[in-house]
């Protein structure tokens, strides 16, 4: 069981056409000062690679994988590595808080 940064508002995923940042997290969890995400919290509008033969779409991706023990208004976790779904697949959160861990 390893310890992984908890992820917030403001943290970066993997890069599409540009790059994804958290936009959403719990109005009553913080890290460092910023609100926690969870399951279902939604990045900011972002630019996702989709064919034609290759342009970029506007997309908000929500988170869909926490953590299985930790939980914030009873919905898991992000931690890095954990995933937001874009229009062609799913991506992982590179970049956490830099003193909060969680399983």
């Amino acid at each position: 069981m390893s310890l992984r940064s908890v992820g917030t508002i403001g943290k970066v995923y993997i890069n599409r056409c540009n790059t994804p940042i958290q936009g959403e997290g719990a109005p009553t969890v913080f890290s460092m000062q910023l609100a926690n995400a969870t399951i279902s919290n939604k990045t900011i509008p972002y630019q996702e690679i989709v064919s034609c033969p290759k342009c970029c779409k506007t997309h908000v991706a929500p988170v869909i994988v926490g953590s299985p023990k930790v939980f914030i208004q009873g919905m898991a976790a992000l931690r890095i590595g954990d995933l937001a779904l874009g229009l062609t697949g799913s991506f992982p959160l590179l970049h956490g808080a830099k003193t909060v861990y969680l399983i």
